[in-house]
């Protein structure tokens, strides 16, 4: 009588957990702003149920129209599985806060004298009405649309690119590197029929004023990243450790155990 009373709760929980969810991941929430290798371990230690029912299916590319800037960023959406838009996830690389503009500048034609200037690559959770006061102005350069994308995977993209070179240089790994990187990893990964093993860039993209600084390296970059995403997923297919997953699973054996004990209770 207990067990079938118990199963029946028991998957009464687990429906209402699936319909009625938190509207973002508990960890991941508007107004939080991380370096993106935080960010990425925020993003694995998200209960893998989480992980699972956020995904991304859109990425925006951006380009600011400040003069003497013209920063470029991505914007990816945040949203539940099948569901509405839960957030906004802007991913964005700049050098090094602690870099003065004499060692930025130096990195355009590094030489044995110039100071190697680390990248500074930065991840911010906006809802729709704060990304509306951001963006106000700047130019939308294109839009990407995937599969039911998971959360995980779309930042196990971001954070190889990140990996890959993570020094900040103008010429080279600087913010039009790393977006476009970003976007044209995740298409070959991602989308369906996408040729693959070529680069091709919106429009406008990876432009300072007239300049254009997109090189054939680039797509020798995406070739080996792309080549490190497959091997890192045979290896981690779940970035969490064994040690971590075996603790949490005993957390919720542990929480079951005393759901279970207090509604023995009850009964007596």
């Amino acid at each position: 009588m207990f067990d079938s009373l118990w199963n029946f709760i028991h998957n009464l929980f687990l429906s209402i957990m699936a319909d009625n969810g938190p509207a973002v991941p508990r960890t991941i929430y508007p107004g939080l702003q991380l370096m993106l290798s935080k960010f990425y371990e925020t993003v694995c230690d998200v209960d893998i149920t989480e992980r699972l029912v956020f995904v991304v299916k859109e990425i925006r590319w951006y380009k600011q129209r400040i003069v003497m800037s013209e920063h470029e960023y991505l914007v990816a959406r945040l949203q539940r599985r099948g569901g509405s838009q839960a957030m906004l996830v802007t991913i964005e690389r700049g050098p090094a806060t602690s870099a003065n503009q004499l060692q930025i500048s130096s990195t355009s034609s590094p030489s044995v004298l110039s100071k190697e200037v680390c990248a500074y690559d930065l991840i911010t959770c906006l809802s729709q009405e704060d990304m509306h006061r951001c963006i106000t102005g700047d130019r939308l350069l294109a839009t990407y649309l995937f599969p039911e994308l998971p959360l995980l995977e779309i930042f196990r993209v971001v954070h190889l690119v990140s990996q890959y070179r993570d020094e900040y240089e103008l010429n080279t790994t600087m913010c039009y590197w790393f977006v476009g990187v970003i976007v044209e990893v995740a298409r070959r990964l991602f989308v369906p029929h996408h040729p693959g093993n070529s680069y091709d860039p919106p429009r406008g993209a990876g432009h300072y004023t007239v300049i254009n600084l997109m090189t054939p390296q680039w797509t020798t970059d995406c070739n080996a990243i792309e080549r490190k995403y497959e091997r890192d997923k045979l290896v981690k297919l779940d970035p969490i450790g064994p040690q971590e997953e075996q603790a949490r699973e005993r957390e919720r054996e542990a929480r079951e155990q005393g759901l279970q004990q207090g509604l023995h209770q009850g009964a007596a």
